[in-house]
């Protein structure tokens, strides 16, 4: 943030103000008096007073002080003192009249003040509203509101406002600041604006064809947008200008990966490791390449290095796990108690699960123990499974040895591809298994003979892919119009979008919603699913639920997906999994009427059986 002259804000108000802030009102007014005493010009004094509502108080006080040339200030230390007292309107309206009674440097003085001084973000903001208004074309005035909101816990609405703010600076001087381009295309892409981001970076660009972090912001729109060659060549564009950037190579590879160019990709991702051997994503990228192809013994041991990630909080299970104790490197078990933990999605713990009862046994051959430690939505339905079982939530430190992630249960075990099985390996409650069917049959209703089919479009948000696996409900139209189905929303809180996504296609309501009963998590989906005829899905958790109960289940691809699916349409993992791929990315239509072509024959079959 630039940095005007500062000229006559009196010391004397940071002092009370702070006071105000971390002590409270009585303490803030001992305070402007014992400076007062020590002979301090109380500048502030009256306006405290004022500003809680005493006003005969700030009458007697103002009445005393010397006349001030800036008529503003006073407003301006009203404002600043509401705003400490978390009176949002008095703040508001002082500051509209700070603003309008000085001059606008003086404004400006203030604002940078308020922020460079006290880090007063929400006193600021106050200020920089009622200037923006009055100085409509200053481009400071939006570009500084974005800083000041960015630096405050933004919630949706804060966030909104700061999006809005950064669009008006770049509207106005995209040179206001350097930061603003890549903070408004970062913006962009927080709000989906593909359009807008593509035409801030390409600016940007155009004056810096070396900036490897505007190429990458640029690059994600294309590849939002289904464009993952132009993607591809937006960084071969930036390497060329400033080659041997190891996260440009890494990037490249990503990009080649998500065009089904395998082989080209791996090339990438070696060249991104010989210029930085320790960079992780690449590592790990690159593992998932092999993982596809079902090179293995390289695979597994570079996968490890996702656990070299230096962007996780102090949170994350991950580092949770690492203080409760050091990973397990094949160390003796013997007397010992190895934790194996949650560490990605459910889905990931649900496919890899099934391995742990052949490590449990052969460290059990040492002498020692395995337990997991799972989240607790799935710890009723694993523990029928594993029963040395307890949820992460509720684990306590000193419990154990060491600690593993699910993950790396296949590279200590030295999982091959050979040694894959399909046969299911969970199971419902009983008792959840009977009530849900009697859930599922009383709300057929006069759709008994309907097949009941679950149905997932889409996934977790904060996942890495998720608008790539995830369907637009609009493509499911095909599907919602076959008359012989009643289907079975399986995220909670998404029946009343499917409800409507029925209305849109012109179908009769074939749905029931029956997630607000889920009590225990995924044993109740797991319940749930059982009860069904098939499900079908996208690349997400109840897939791998499905698959592991030995349900049929019709999976929904994305052109690329997850590396366990490989590159077509067979797999090993499920023996009741069927799986249909885009034929192009984001092209849903042909992936849609295989399936809907795929119930009508299960509907079929069913049917028959039936007479």
């Amino acid at each position: 943030m630039s940095q005007p002259v500062f000229a006559s804000v009196s010391e004397s108000v940071f002092i009370v103000w702070s006071a105000l802030r971390q002590q409270g009102f009585d303490a803030a007014l001992q305070r402007a008096s014992a400076l007062a005493v020590d002979g301090v010009p109380a500048v502030g004094h009256a306006e405290l007073c004022a500003s809680a509502g005493d006003f005969e108080s700030a009458w007697h006080l103002a009445a005393l002080s010397a006349p001030e040339r800036n008529p503003g200030a006073r407003f301006a230390r009203l404002a600043l003192f509401a705003d400490a007292l978390g009176d949002t309107n008095a703040a508001t309206r002082y500051s509209e009249q700070a603003v309008l009674a000085q001059a606008g440097e003086a404004s400006i003085e203030w604002i940078v003040w308020l922020i460079n001084r006290c880090a007063a973000h929400s006193a600021a903001a106050h200020v920089l509203r009622a200037y923006g208004r009055r100085f409509p074309d200053d481009a400071r005035a939006p570009w500084w509101l974005a800083q000041t909101l960015a630096a405050t816990a933004l919630d949706p609405a804060s966030s909104a406002e700061r999006h809005a703010a950064l669009a008006r600076a770049w509207s106005l001087d995209p040179a206001v600041h350097p930061d603003l381009p890549l903070q408004f295309a970062i913006a962009c892409r927080e709000m989906r604006a593909w359009d807008v981001m593509e035409r801030v970076a390409r600016d940007a660009l155009a004056r810096h064809p070396a900036d490897a972090e505007m190429a990458w912001q640029l690059s994600h729109a294309q590849w939002q947008r289904n464009d993952a060659a132009a993607a591809e060549a937006t960084m071969r564009a930036v390497d060329r200008a400033a080659p041997g950037n190891a996260n440009v190579a890494a990037a490249i590879g990503l990009y080649l990966a998500e065009q089904a160019r395998y082989a080209d990709s791996e090339a990438a991702l070696h060249a991104a490791l010989a210029l930085d051997p320790g960079a992780v994503m690449p590592a790990v990228d690159l593992a998932e390449l092999e993982l596809r192809r079902g090179a293995w013994r390289d695979a597994w041991p570079r996968y490890e290095a996702r656990l070299a990630r230096g962007d996780r909080t102090a949170e994350n299970i991950v580092n949770v796990m690492a203080r409760r104790g050091p990973r397990w490197r094949n160390e003796p078990l013997a007397g010992k108690t190895l934790r194996v933990y949650s560490e990605q999605g459910s889905g990931d713990d649900i496919q890899m699960v099934r391995f742990l009862p052949a490590l449990a046994a052969r460290v059990r051959d040492e002498g020692g123990r395995v337990t997991l430690a799972c989240r607790r939505a799935l710890k009723p339905l694993f523990s029928r499974y594993f029963a040395d079982c307890v949820s992460i939530e509720d684990d306590t430190p000193g419990r154990c040895h060491f600690t593993l992630p699910m993950m790396s249960v296949p590279f200590v075990t030295g999982l091959q591809p050979e040694q894959i099985r399909g046969a299911p390996y969970l199971c419902v409650d009983a008792g959840k298994a009977a009530s849900w069917r009697e859930r599922v049959s009383a709300n057929a209703g006069g759709a008994s003979t309907k097949l009941q089919v679950g149905l997932v479009w889409r996934g977790s948000a904060s996942h890495r892919r998720d608008a790539k696996r995830s369907i637009p409900l609009a493509a499911l139209a095909p599907l919602l119009e076959l008359p012989a189905d009643v289907f079975n929303p399986l995220t909670p809180g998404s029946g009343a979008e499917l409800a409507s996504a029925f209305a849109v296609a012109g179908a009769d309501t074939r749905m029931t919603d029956l997630t607000t009963q889920y009590i225990e998590g995924f044993d109740d989906l797991a319940a749930h699913v059982a009860a069904l005829d098939a499900l079908v899905t996208i690349d997400s958790a109840p897939l791998h639920l499905g698959g592991a109960l030995g349900r049929p289940v019709l999976a929904m691809l994305d052109h690329v997906s997850h590396w366990c699916w490989g590159v077509a349409e067979s797999q090993s993992w499920y023996d009741t999994v069927e799986l249909f791929r885009q034929p192009r990315p984001g092209d849903w239509s042909p992936v849609v009427e295989r399936v809907s072509a795929r119930l009508q024959q299960i509907a079929l079959a069913s049917a028959r059986q039936r007479t």
